[in-house]
């Protein structure tokens, strides 16, 4: 029987990279190895497997007034999003980890750092009027995306 050797292997969906930069899916490849480690196939070519539904989610979003000089700190508390993959049964939450991005009246928006928990602090710009923050999965590269975005907070006066 030919098929008598074959084995499956499954990749969980918490274990896929990062979403391409649009946030639309993921792009994946793979390659096969002997039993024994040492014979290793050429890589596959990409291929693109589209994600389900990203749940939005609201976040609370403060900013603590700076004193004596000090900047001002924007803090953002979230939850974990659900991923539908095509129906509600099937809601998980899939995401380790959630990029922040941060628009002010200088600049577009900007790759500020990741988070590994659902509440982020860090210290606003000096001579900034207005601000946006906004929480999405990780993309690849790390650019601003509104379908991987998460959460995206309203223009916010200093």
């Amino acid at each position: 029987m030919a098929d008598q050797g074959i084995k499956k292997a499954t990749v969980l969906k918490e274990d896929l990279p990062a979403l391409n930069a649009n946030g639309l899916g993921y792009f994946v490849r793979y390659r096969i190895a002997s039993d024994d480690k040492n014979r290793y196939s050429h890589w596959s070519p990409y291929y693109f497997l589209l994600r389900g539904e990203i749940q939005k989610v609201s976040c609370s979003v403060n900013v603590l007034q700076g004193s004596a000089g000090l900047p001002d700190v924007l803090s953002l508390v979230w939850k974990h999003p659900k991923l539908t993959a095509d129906s509600p049964e099937n809601e998980i939450s899939v995401f380790r980890e959630y990029d922040i991005y941060l628009k002010t009246n200088l600049t577009d928006w900007t790759y500020v750092s990741s988070s590994a928990s659902t509440q982020f602090s860090t210290l606003l710009p000096d001579g900034i009027s207005w601000f946006q923050a906004a929480v999405q999965v990780p993309t690849y590269p790390k650019i601003y995306s509104s379908s991987a975005a998460i959460f995206t907070s309203a223009q916010t006066s200093v």
